[in-house]
């Protein structure tokens, strides 16, 4: 297929997968680079047609943006119109030796995949080289060419994808058809997760199907200590068993939930005073004579209520210490009986973003 004049080549071609061939070129209409993507010859179009309705449907800081589609002299489809992402894949970066910065890359995968999942798609070859750091730092997916729309027509025949990140319920006989869900994608994207903590992952991982569970796939025990909570979603990421899996988004709030560790600041309001907690360890009563009191300390996640003393309650429900309280409610002191005679104090916490 020509390309319209509207696209300049900028570049040396390559493959996309085996199944297309992608090369750099200058949009001189918008002077900015993109990448085009052609299907090679004897490719069912279905895959570009996948990828295009995969991408049109995203909408995603995290994911490759569509721009354009090319079509033949039949009017069919034959070719795609992408950004174009400069620099190496995600290998680049692997090992990881620093905590803070393995949560904040599969962070960034996690809200991808999440973002991914949330318009029914189902990516199929989540791994390392299908993920680029932009020129501003953002991590992005690309390459759905495997992709389909989660429960209509997600099945294949044969075992497809990358070794090291298939599901085991997608390894079966070459003449086997199975169905699939998300769940292929938890599984590859816990595989790149420790492919970034090892440098690269273990043989007997890589087998088909993979050998699990196994010491060296156990996030407790790499050379990287992550936090409790982070290893165990992880290591449900690996499961064998496809429900067992967690969605995309509990993995995301679980890893971002450990980035904002300490960066909160709670505001309680008591008449004309005003108390503030945002760090670690620090801890205040909230009391009002003989009405009660109750202790409101922080704990780097959760805002806690403690020793209570009298008829302390949250939203008007009894406090049973302790108790997380919830990012805005009204704290009384007093019992219900008392009327006006309650004292009222508003409770809000400051949530921050997650910043890469």
């Amino acid at each position: 297929m020509k390309l319209p004049a509207r696209y300049e080549k900028d570049g040396a071609s390559f493959s996309g997968g085996g199944m297309s061939t992608a090369f750099k070129c200058k949009d001189k209409h918008l002077d900015r680079p993109v990448l085009v993507k052609m299907l090679q010859t004897g490719v069912d179009k279905k895959r570009i047609l996948d990828e295009v309705k995969a991408l049109g449907a995203i909408r995603s800081k995290h994911v490759v943006q569509i721009y354009d589609v090319l079509k033949d002299s039949s009017g069919e489809v034959a070719a795609l119109v992408e950004e174009f992402l400069p620099g190496q894949d995600l290998n680049d970066v692997i090992p990881i030796n620093e905590v803070g910065e393995f949560l904040r890359h599969v962070y960034a995968i996690a809200c991808g995949l999440a973002d991914i999942h949330a318009v029914g798609v189902v990516h199929r070859d989540i791994k390392p080289n299908n993920m680029k750091i932009d020129a501003e730092g953002c991590l992005r997916i690309f390459d759905f060419g495997l992709s389909r729309t989660d429960g209509v027509n997600c099945e294949t025949i044969g075992t497809i994808g990358t070794r090291g990140y298939i599901a085991p319920e997608l390894c079966v006989p070459s003449d086997q058809k199975v169905n699939f869900t998300s769940a292929v994608d938890v599984f590859a994207f816990g595989a790149t997760a420790l492919k970034l903590v090892r440098g690269k992952l273990p043989q007997t991982f890589c087998s088909i199907p993979p050998d699990l569970p196994s010491v060296e796939t156990d996030f407790t025990k790499q050379t990287l200590a992550l936090p409790p909570a982070i290893a165990s979603i992880l290591n449900q990421c690996l499961s064998k068993e496809p429900a067992n899996r967690p969605n995309m988004d509990t993995v995301r709030d679980t890893i971002g939930r450990h980035l904002l560790h300490g960066r909160h600041k709670a505001t309680m309001i008591v008449g004309e005073k005003i108390h503030y907690i945002e760090k670690i360890g620090q801890s205040v009563k909230l009391s009002a004579g003989s009405l009660g009191s109750v202790n409101v300390s922080y704990n780097g996640y959760d805002f806690i209520a403690t020793n209570v003393v009298g008829d302390v309650f949250i939203n008007n429900m009894r406090i049973v210490p302790p108790q997380n309280l919830p990012g805005a409610c009204v704290i009384t002191l007093g019992a219900p009986t008392l009327g006006v005679r309650r004292r009222y104090i508003t409770f809000d916490v400051t949530h921050p973003e997650v910043i890469l």
